[in-house]
């Protein structure tokens, strides 16, 4: 694997890939909040590997050991910029497909609110329109606003990442099955994005999730006239099943695939189906509404 590190107006980020030239737009992977840009590169499908030229990019904030303060009052303006900085440094002015999950998916559509002409198609892997979070990852992005918010943070979060087992149970708690963490895509996306979660500086992350948190696109699906992919659980603890809905009825040409048994992490918890959907998404000329 290839990594670049790219500067952009939200500080530098890291790009992964494997170095290999292929036809077709681009395929850009974002991750989520605490998370890493491995994950996906573990995770995607050899067949999809070859056929595909990708790059898997992190999160603004996400670089281990590094602490790079977003601004005071993020704007989703400057997450948009940020992102097609980092675009225009690795594919040029090529329009993209763009793969988002959890965080990285609302980012995506920061993205296709502000800078359309840089996509080609969007995919929403429990993602969202709105920075703000439901069930437990709700209360992280409060803290800020409490006293002594901030260092109880750091210490929970040093906590939880000081041992594997007490990381794993934080994603087992936010997925719908929790046995797919045993399994292969499990076991690989856990040991792909632990390294670096352990090695993330906690206030960088609580200030990133705090400053998403009052952002909201909303009212701007209606506008985006791109194919849109929503993938989505029913036992999303972050991402409700209604919101998914609500993004569904604003979005002029959009494709939603829910899975009843499944979480926060469908690329994890069904990967074969859902890899086979994206795949089918990006190599279709115009989709349907299902």
């Amino acid at each position: 694997m290839i990594t670049y590190r790219l500067e952009t107006p939200l500080g530098p980020l890291r790009a992964l890939t494997d170095g290999l030239f292929r036809s077709g737009p681009p395929v850009i992977l974002l991750h989520g909040w605490g998370l890493s840009p491995w994950a996906w590169g573990a995770l995607m499908p050899p067949a999809m590997r070859r056929q595909r030229r990708w790059y898997a990019l992190s999160l603004p904030g996400h670089l281990p050991d590094e602490a790079v303060a977003m601004p005071a009052s993020l704007t989703t303006e400057q997450l948009a910029a940020a992102l097609a900085q980092a675009l225009e440094d690795l594919v040029g002015d090529e329009p993209v497909h763009l793969v988002g999950h959890s965080l990285g998916g609302f980012w995506g559509v920061c993205l296709a609110a502000y800078r359309p002409e840089r996509l080609a198609r969007l995919v929403l892997v429990a993602g969202s329109a709105q920075g703000s979070w439901a069930g437990a990852l709700s209360r992280i992005q409060r803290l800020s606003r409490r006293r002594g918010g901030r260092l109880l943070f750091r210490i929970g979060y040093r906590w939880l990442t000081a041992r594997p087992g007490r990381f794993r149970r934080l994603l087992v708690r936010l997925s719908g099955r929790p046995e797919a963490w045993a399994q292969e895509a499990g076991q690989v996306f856990f040991d792909s994005v632990y390294p670096d979660a352990k090695r993330y500086r906690p206030e960088v992350l609580l200030q990133l999730a705090c400053e998403v948190a009052r952002l909201d696109l909303t009212d701007h699906l209606s506008t985006m006239s791109l194919p849109v992919l929503l993938i989505a659980g029913a036992r999303d603890p972050v991402v409700p099943l209604a919101q998914v809905h609500k993004m569904a009825a604003r979005l002029p040409e959009v494709q939603v695939k829910v899975w009843p048994e499944v979480g926060h992490f469908p690329m994890v918890e069904a990967p074969e189906a859902v890899f086979a959907l994206m795949e089918s998404f990006l190599a279709l000329e115009s989709p349907s509404r299902i």
